[in-house]
């Protein structure tokens, strides 16, 4: 959760315990006791919302490391058989041609690159190894194409769901405004003439709001 959510977190929490506090005013049966009811169990999703988005964060930055590492495996196989190719073209002239590395960074651009040059390698694999290419090098490259493929779909996976974890808390979050509001209204009502009781409610209601951060001003411009 981003600061002002989880301030309004914590505004929940502070409420139901004041309504845990209160319980005898707000009966189950009543309104009141129906909306504190509700505020709790949203306090509990949340939190289970929360919890999912902090894990799919964490692990969304993992793969992030792990696909940076299987995307330079990938490469590095591709440039030897790239590197090979050159040299067999002196050979069978138009080999260079067909592994050629791909002129963009895109991890798709890559894939699609490491295909082509799986199929096109195949029927000339024993010229490869002529040039000392190892036995298996073509078991690796599948290898590294997985592998890259992985490290790609876990990260599209956690990431959706912590996309999808923080749109949760953001209609939660609205929900438990408009459960306070509500009783706002109920606890007003009720303390009308309890002061010391309506200002334990304004204390546990109210809501801190992340302080803005002071942009940093641009170093001036000498004048002669």
């Amino acid at each position: 959760m981003d600061d002002l959510q989880t301030n309004y977190y914590e505004m929940f929490m502070r409420t139901d315990n004041f309504g845990a506090e209160h319980s005898t005013d707000f009966p189950e049966p009543s309104l009141g006791g129906q909306k504190f009811g509700s505020l709790r169990a949203l306090i509990a999703e949340l939190e289970q919302h929360s919890t999912a988005q902090s894990s799919s964060k964490s692990a969304a930055r993992a793969s992030t490391g792990m696909k940076r590492g299987a995307k330079k495996d990938l490469r590095q196989k591709m440039v030897a058989v790239s590197d090979t190719a050159r040299v067999i073209d002196l050979s069978i002239p138009g080999t260079a041609a067909n592994f050629r590395m791909p002129t963009t960074n895109g991890d798709q651009a890559l894939l699609s690159a490491a295909r082509a040059f799986v199929e096109k390698a195949t029927p000339l694999k024993d010229e490869f190894t002529k040039r000392e290419m190892p036995a298996d090098f073509l078991d690796d490259l599948r290898g590294a194409i997985s592998a890259f493929e992985a490290t790609l779909d876990s990260k599209n996976v956690n990431t959706e769901k912590r996309v999808t974890a923080t749109a949760a808390i953001d209609t939660l979050v609205e929900r438990g405004r408009t459960i306070v509001r509500e009783l706002d209204a109920i606890v007003r009502n009720k303390y009308r003439n309890d002061p010391a009781t309506l200002a334990g409610w304004e204390s546990a209601t109210h809501v801190e709001r992340p302080a803005k951060r002071k942009k940093v001003a641009g170093t001036p411009t000498p004048t002669t």
